[in-house]
């Protein structure tokens, strides 16, 4: 009995750190901050999991071995999925940028009216420090204009790069997508040469599956140049990607 009490515990405990790092993020980056709503949902599918626990110790009701037996294996398999997923990203965020590519792809974000939010402007400095150190390297930033956001990212962007000294004329627009798979579908257009060595650059996060996408898209030969990440938001973002690598490969965008 003592070891059903504490493993039922267990179960609240995930609750409140969900909870917890949902007071957390909204507190730091706003409610409406990309996918915390997902911390809502783990504190309730947990709290749920423990209050039907709770009710089956006191004798409240009973759970069919059925469904016990259900329930253990979808957990085990979703579990077992995410550990996986989440290694191809860590795998993604060693990646090292090679010297001398032929383009660098600069994967762009959400902005605040014109305002370049700290993720992207992480982005940027890789970007800036690569093509100074590369002067033939041709700059593709990527990005349309989304809802709060007074001019394309791509614009916002290519501002950013002209005013650290980076050449306008090595910069190209591509001002039309909305999402990752796009950044690749639109930004492979002004890539003539599919065999052209490319790098991806985009937060450490992020280019498992940028590169992924690219390759469905055409690139053969790419290369991750991953920036920094928000440390408080950085656990948010490690979920949310996991879940947008299964979307793809779902949706069958790789």
């Amino acid at each position: 009995m003592e070891k059903k009490i504490f493993m039922n515990v267990i179960w609240l405990v995930l609750a409140l750190i969900c909870l917890g790092y949902y007071i957390k993020c909204a507190s730091y980056a706003g409610i409406g901050s990309s996918f915390i709503f997902i911390w809502l949902i783990g504190t309730v599918f947990f709290g749920l999991i423990f209050t039907v626990k709770l009710l089956e110790l006191k004798g409240i009701i009973h759970v069919a071995n059925l469904f016990r037996i259900c329930f253990i294996v979808i957990m085990a398999a979703g579990i077992s999925l995410f550990v996986f997923v989440e290694a191809i990203i860590i795998k993604g965020m060693t990646a090292k940028p090679r010297n001398n590519c032929d383009y660098i792809i600069v994967l762009g974000c959400q902005i605040r009216g014109d305002h370049i939010t700290r993720s992207l402007k992480n982005r940027l400095n890789v970007a800036v420090d690569y093509a100074a150190d590369n002067p033939d390297t041709t700059i593709i930033v990527s990005g349309g204009k989304g809802k709060g956001e007074n001019t394309t990212e791509a614009y916002a962007m290519y501002n950013y790069l002209v005013s650290k000294g980076i050449d306008g004329s090595r910069i190209i627009q591509e001002d039309k997508s909305t999402d990752t798979s796009e950044n690749m579908k639109y930004s492979v257009k002004y890539i003539d040469n599919k065999d052209a060595m490319v790098g991806i650059v985009t937060n450490n996060f992020h280019i498992a599956r940028s590169r992924l996408l690219a390759r469905h898209a055409g690139l053969k030969n790419t290369c991750g140049m991953p920036a920094e990440s928000d440390h408080v938001l950085f656990i948010n973002y490690m979920v949310r990607e996991a879940i947008g690598i299964v979307k793809d490969f779902v949706f069958g965008n790789f």
